[in-house]
């Protein structure tokens, strides 16, 4: 008996195991034999959860993520215009005109920032290609360690 005290650090996770097996067990009873959705439902999830495993060919499943994000990316863009579009019918044409200002500002300077986002690219390119000049090729470095080794 004394020695399961030594090892209480275990009685946490049991205890909330035990819970949650309780909790599945009830939900299930209170569906009752008419209603199987909570079954159903956790089947959808057991299956979801087993193709999610089995990964496709690296470069279709990658191009299919890549396609999944621009949609929902787009989709959360067409929800912010519909809203600000909702929220600019609401407003006096004063403010109209001024949130018009406003974005027409916005788009201007993220147009700015893209610009020079690039030009700091092509810089650092330069750059890099400059110090690529007086970098020590790989093999003399490995020599010249070698070298100091022995």
């Amino acid at each position: 008996m004394r020695s399961i005290w030594k090892h209480k650090w275990i009685v946490v996770p049991v205890v909330v195991a035990i819970i949650l097996a309780a909790g599945a067990v009830s939900a299930v009873a209170l569906a009752g034999p008419g209603n199987n959705t909570a079954v159903a439902e956790s089947s959808q999830l057991v299956t979801a959860s087993t193709s999610a495993v089995q990964p496709a060919a690296p470069a279709q499943s990658l191009q299919t993520l890549r396609e999944r994000l621009r949609a929902r990316l787009q989709n959360r863009l067409d929800l912010l215009k519909q809203r600000w579009a909702r929220i600019r019918a609401t407003m006096t044409p004063e403010d109209q005109t001024a949130f018009d200002q406003l974005q027409q500002t916005a788009k201007d300077q993220q147009a700015a920032v893209q610009k020079a986002r690039q030009d700091l690219l092509s810089t650092l390119q330069q750059m890099r290609a400059l110090i690529q000049k007086y970098r020590p090729q790989a093999a003399n470095r490995l020599g010249a360690a070698s070298g100091q080794v022995q």
